[in-house]
């Protein structure tokens, strides 16, 4: 809080819980908000992303980890990937391994968000699917420092690899695949059938 209102951020990093429930019984500031998910159901994910959201400057960025549910759940959670992405906020989703954390196995990602694109970003949004390439661990999986580098890379430069990562319009987003975020309907790392047959040979 700053001045008796929500607290404005230049920059907002956050791995919040992952589908929790919540109430909107005397919830302050509901602005904040454009739209609410449901209170049960543990579906409060969107509602972490429109508070940080709501906490950026106007010049922001954001990081956030989240489940994959939000990608491609219906109902509420739809609506408010329509608000996203028409407001033009996401500039990237990265697909993380699995395994990736402590005490859950659910599938997550990285939604980045920037409250002002530059031209070259405006409406699109890119897609880096970063699933496949990690070490093993006893407890977790962990990404390598190379595996690191080129999410970085190629984030930062906005490159485009067969299989790993691409520039997506919205056109694309909103008439090919009616506001669903699920990484593998743009950027498919499945191994190809021959790859599959090799390995099985």
């Amino acid at each position: 809080m700053e001045n008796g209102q929500v607290r404005k951020f230049d920059r907002v990093l956050a791995n919040p819980p992952f589908s929790q429930n919540y109430s909107r019984a005397n919830m302050k500031f509901p602005t904040r908000f454009r739209e609410w998910c449901p209170e049960n159901g543990k579906k409060a994910d969107l509602m972490f992303v429109q508070h940080m959201l709501a906490s950026l400057k106007p010049q922001g960025h954001m990081a956030t980890i989240m489940p994959h549910g939000v990608l491609f759940r219906g109902g509420k959670e739809k609506l408010i990937r329509e608000i996203l992405i028409n407001d033009d906020v996401i500039e990237a989703i990265i697909s993380l391994p699995p395994g990736f954390f402590y005490g859950t196995g659910i599938p997550a990602c990285v939604i980045v968000a920037n409250k002002n694109k530059p031209e070259a970003l405006k409406n699109k949004v890119f897609f880096i699917n970063a699933d496949r390439e990690y070490t093993e661990g006893k407890a977790q999986n962990k990404l390598r420092p190379e595996d690191i580098e080129k999410i970085d890379f190629v984030f930062t430069h906005k490159l485009e690899i067969p299989k790993y990562c691409r520039m997506v319009d919205k056109t694309e987003i909103v008439d090919a695949h009616d506001y669903n975020l699920n990484i593998r309907r743009y950027v498919d790392n499945t191994p190809s059938r021959n790859r599959r047959m090799s390995r099985l040979t």
